[in-house]
Order: C-alpha cells, then structure tokens, then sequence
C-alpha cells in the first residue's frame, strides 16, 4: 500500500509539473551596432535606433516547450510576452500588436537553441488596417534585428495566422529606420512566486488520481480471487 501511495503522489506531482507555466527571458549579449536610419522624415513617428538600445524581452507558455523542436510554431502555447526594441514596446496585452512569426527550436533538454519570433505593433490607422499604415517590429534569429516607422503595402493574415498583419513593407522608405545587434540566447526566468495550478492542471492530477485508483482496486480483486482459489 505504501508503495501505491508513493507512486501516486509522484504521478501527481508530474500531472501538475508537466502544465505549470514557463517564461522564456532573451539574455542580451550586445547593442545594436549597424544601422539604417532615417533621412528624410515625411510621414509616422520617425526615431532612430542607437547604440545605446537592443533587443529583449520574454514569453510564457502555457506549459515547459517539448525537447527537439525544429522550427515549431509555438504561437498557440504562448499565454503572454513583452518585448522592447529600445523605442517600442510589444506586449500580448496591446491591441495593436500582432504575432508574424513565432517558430522555436529546442534540445534535447526543451531549452531554446534558435528561434524565428517577429513581433509587429501597429504605429498609425485603426483596425482594421490599410496599406499606407505604419508599423514597427522586432525579430529574434540569430541576430536582433528592428524596424521602426516602415511603410505597409499589403495587410493580410501573418504566417501564424494572426489578421490585421502587415505582410509586406514598402523597401524604399527615407521614414524607416533599421538597427541591427549581436545574437540573443534564450533562458528559463526562475519562478518568483508559488505557481498554483490551474482548473486544467487539477483535472490533470485528478485522473492521475482515479486511475492509480482503479488500478489498485483491480489488484486487490485479483489478490482476493487468487486467494479463493486456492485449494484447504
């Protein structure tokens, strides 16, 4: 019996872990270093970027991302992220923002080895949007890379699904402004607080419950049948 209640806490215990949220955090190694910046401000809110500013930021998923991914669109997973490209910030809580991409590659271990995230945020017009609109966004490849103040051309649905994207920017555009920075990596945030388990979660560690249950209810009908059988 103690064998089975050990067994069923540790099932449990891995039902509720296996759920429980996670925050990737982008570990800055550098600012930007090559720039392509405005030189004639007609339209939008012109900025340049400077050496003083790079990428960085965070996403949560709803659950730790699976070992060997391989360019996984992990959009559906994510629950929330802010990013900041020194001028701008991309939050999920913000209406004008909008996922392009958002691919990861993991290890064997689930930890980040490449991604493909492309972040947008709506810089002028209302949804739904048209081209001559302005956005910006920020890109994490190998490199950060950013854009600020560019020209759309065509509005549509984004490669992971998500509409009101721009899906092409006009290149020839003295308003625009680009930087680009060293590489970023990728690194689990430590857990701040007690995270407590969700209704999905509880359900989990419940059917882990029952079926450790009825498991062991089985056993002790077989043990007692086996007993009866046996000849005085």
């Amino acid at each position: 019996m103690k064998n089975w209640l050990a067994a069923l806490v540790m099932l449990c215990a891995a039902a509720v872990a296996h759920a429980q949220p996670t925050t990737y955090v982008a570990t800055a190694t550098g600012n930007y270093n090559l720039f392509i910046n405005f030189t004639l401000c007609v339209t939008g809110p012109c900025q340049n970027f400077n050496t003083s500013m790079g990428a960085s930021g965070s996403f949560t998923t709803s659950a730790p991302l699976a070992a060997n991914l391989s360019a996984a669109n992990v959009a559906p997973l994510v629950t929330a992220f802010s990013f900041s490209d020194g001028i701008n910030t991309y939050s999920s809580a913000d209406p004008a923002v909008r996922i392009f991409f958002f691919n990861v590659s993991t290890n064997a271990s689930g930890a980040i080895t490449t991604t493909n995230i492309r972040i947008q945020r709506w810089l002028t017009g209302t949804s739904p949007h048209v081209p001559g609109d302005r956005h910006s966004w920020v890109l994490f490849l190998a490199t950060g890379e950013v854009d600020h103040n560019a020209q759309c051309l065509t509005v549509g649905a984004s490669p992971a699904g998500v509409p009101d994207s721009c899906v092409l920017v006009l290149g020839a555009d003295t308003s625009r402004s680009l930087a680009f920075g060293s590489a970023r990596a990728w690194a689990v945030a430590p857990s701040a607080v007690t995270v407590v388990p969700t209704l999905a979660e509880w359900s989990l560690a419940l059917m882990a419950v029952f079926m450790a249950i009825a498991a062991l209810v089985a056993l002790r009908h077989r043990s007692r049948a086996s007993a009866g059988s046996v000849p005085s």
